[in-house]
């Protein structure tokens, strides 16, 4: 039959706490706090995602404002030179305008004073061709017929000197 003995079950009995005490000094203890090193770091690392997350976000809407910001810019310089650009372009065409009416007086008054010159050059051919032809028709009064011919050798003369 089964025997009891007090003094076994009381030697396992410390043997099982001396174990538990073994186990919980040099076994347990380590692997908690492997443990909880382990879920710290895990916590950690957690809290510097989210906080390099945080700021991805920041840095992000950031840059978007900047960019929208220099969108604006560049469209308000584009507009400005644009701008400009049609300032100047008109200036221009009003200064080439003015210029082009300056050189077209100045041709006109070229003309005018070419054309006087012309009409008072052949004023004075003319003045001097009567002369000479009246200078000539005194030298030779002798009849109309002679008078007729001489007018026409001396047209002719002026014809070929012309030219």
């Amino acid at each position: 039959m089964l025997n009891i003995n007090i003094w076994d079950i009381l030697w396992t009995v410390i043997n099982l706490l001396v174990f538990y005490l073994l186990l919980r000094k040099f076994l347990f203890k380590p692997v908690l706090g492997m443990l909880e090193r382990r879920e710290q770091m895990i916590k950690d690392d957690l809290d510097k995602a989210k906080k390099a997350s945080d700021e991805a976000e920041e840095l992000k809407a950031k840059y978007e404002a900047e960019l929208n910001s220099a969108h604006a810019e560049a469209a308000k310089i584009a507009n400005t030179a644009k701008q400009r650009a049609e300032k100047d372009s008109a200036e221009m065409i009003a200064d080439a305008r003015a210029e082009a009416a300056h050189i077209i007086a100045d041709a006109q008054k070229t003309i005018e004073r070419d054309r006087a010159a012309a009409v008072e050059s052949a004023r004075e051919e003319i003045a001097g061709l009567a002369v000479m032809a009246a200078s000539r028709v005194l030298e030779r009064n002798i009849d109309d017929e002679s008078n007729r011919r001489f007018a026409e050798q001396v047209l002719a003369e002026v014809g070929a000197d012309n030219d």
